[in-house]
């Protein structure tokens, strides 16, 4: 982890008590000349990801980006794996001072601004490079949102795409209805999204989770296979459904009242900093998500196909109808209609540049 600012401690000498007021006010001038963060800064950020993942990895990487290109005027401490509480208590906890930032999920961003909810549309992206594309376009609008609360954007996250993990086999939409399905304690849109789809929800925080499974409140739980790789979630829920639900998007924020505490110059380290967590995030997470579902499917998670079957329809369905039912509720409208729109726009220009070899070759 990042070490902290370093202290210079100098050694007293006698000196007359003219030269002494003559230094004390020099030593005045400087310090109130000084920009923000000039004297060491330690952000102190807390995260639901586990301690040693991936996850963790990228953001001790960001702290030695800000280190290093501040000269140690700015600092990072990570506190990973739910010690700071679930999302719910980190972002109360941000909100007095106790952490400075946070790498949250979307249902802690959607804690700050319902517009981050967009991300929980079913089965609404065809590819990694479609959800990119989109976020790409919606983040202005996605970071004023953040502005407006009191927060600063400094990274995208991803944890990957979000899949059924159960303990009992489910394959079908009916199969699956029958299941406790984890959802997040707070979260009652979702809930109640779920439970209106004829799901079963059980509200727990995410730091219980392990015990619910281990007690039977829960059977199922919808969560990214790194993420239960990380926390050994596959041991107990040993039934993997193919089928990728939602990307589980997340990012790194900071809030402003620690942001106007680093000069001007820092801050468009971190911001840098952050982007580059970003990058390596999106880069690295897709192929270590592969390798990490074929690693649990050598420790006895079962894989239960969904794609390309006969019941995938069945899915697609019912994620069209949540994803009708969604607008206006869930989601914000504008926001819904937005992503739609970009995600729309992208399909056709991917479509037509797919279509223009075949029809230049038909020519020849």
């Amino acid at each position: 982890m990042p070490g902290r600012p370093r202290t210079i401690v100098r050694k007293r000498q006698r000196a007359p008590f003219i030269r002494f007021s003559l230094l004390l006010a020099l030593l005045l001038v400087a310090v109130a000349a000084a920009p923000a963060g000039a004297a060491g800064f330690t952000i102190k950020m807390a995260t639901l990801s586990p301690d040693g993942s991936p996850w963790d990895g990228f953001f001790e990487s960001m702290g030695q980006d800000w280190e290093k290109g501040t000269d140690g005027r700015v600092s990072l401490t990570i506190y990973p794996g739910g010690v700071a509480g679930d999302e719910p208590d980190i972002l109360r906890k941000m909100k007095i001072g106790q952490y400075h930032a946070a790498a949250l999920s979307v249902s802690g961003l959607a804690d700050i601004s319902k517009d981050f909810t967009v991300f929980e549309i079913p089965l609404f992206f065809r590819s990694e490079q479609e959800m990119f594309h989109v976020l790409g376009e919606l983040t202005p609008g996605l970071r004023a949102k953040l502005d407006e609360k009191g927060f600063v954007l400094l990274g995208w996250g991803y944890v990957g795409q979000v899949h059924f993990f159960t303990n009992r086999r489910a394959r079908t939409v009916e199969e699956m209805q029958r299941l406790k399905i984890f959802t997040w304690a707070g979260d009652e849109a979702m809930t109640d999204w779920w439970r209106q789809g004829g799901f079963k929800p059980v509200a727990l925080a995410a730091t219980d989770i392990v015990t619910g499974l281990q007690t039977g409140m829960i059977d199922a739980l919808a969560v990214p296979p790194i993420y239960a790789m990380s926390v050994q979630f596959f041991k107990r829920a040993k039934y993997f459904a193919d089928i990728p639900l939602i990307p589980m998007m997340g990012a790194i924020v900071v809030t402003k009242r620690a942001w106007n505490r680093v000069s001007e110059a820092d801050r468009k380290v971190l911001v840098e900093g952050g982007r580059r967590a970003e990058n390596r995030i999106f880069e690295t997470i897709p192929t270590i998500e592969q390798a990490t579902i074929k690693l649990m499917a050598s420790q006895g998670l079962e894989v239960v196909p969904i794609v390309g079957t006969e019941v995938e329809e069945d899915w697609k369905r019912i994620a069209n109808d949540f994803a009708e039912d969604m607008r206006g509720k869930t989601v914000p409208e504008a926001i819904f209609d937005r992503a739609t729109a970009v995600r729309d726009a992208y399909r056709e220009q991917q479509e037509a540049e797919a279509a223009a070899p075949a029809a230049s070759d038909s020519g020849r």
